[in-house]
C-alpha cells in the first residue's frame, strides 16, 4: 500500500478512529461520530444515496476516493468496503490535505 491516501486510511483504523461498512457507517453518520465519509470509486448507487443522504442532512463532509471497494478494503483490513467513516477531526485533515496533494 504505497499510497498515501490508503496509508492514511490504514492509520485510522490502526488508531480506532475508523467506521468500515456502509450499514455501521450510516448509523454513526446519525450518531454525528463521523467527521468525513469515504466512498469507493465503484460504490452502487443504492450506497452512494443513502451515504449522500445522510451526510447532506448531518451536514458531514463527503468524499469520492479514486479507488475501488476492494482497495479501500484492504486498508481496512476488510476483503471489500464501499464506505468508510473517519471519527476523528486531525485524521479527517490529513486525509484532505493528502488528497489535495495527489492533485
Amino acid at each position: 500500500m504505497s499510497d498515501r491516501i490508503l496509508s492514511c486510511v490504514g492509520l485510522c483504523r490502526k488508531a480506532g478512529k475508523l467506521i468500515a461498512g456502509t450499514e455501521l457507517t450510516v448509523e454513526a453518520i446519525r450518531g454525528g461520530k463521523i467527521k468525513l465519509a469515504l466512498l469507493s470509486s465503484d460504490a452502487s448507487r443504492n450506497t452512494e444515496k443513502r451515504i449522500g443522504d445522510c451526510c447532506s442532512y448531518r451536514q458531514t463532509e463527503l468524499i469520492r476516493l479514486p479507488y475501488t471497494s476492494e482497495a479501500l478494503g484492504a486498508a481496512v483490513g476488510k476483503a471489500s468496503t464501499a464506505s468508510a467513516g473517519i471519527t476523528d477531526v486531525g485524521f479527517a485533515e490529513m486525509i484532505k490535505k493528502a488528497l489535495q496533494e495527489q492533485h
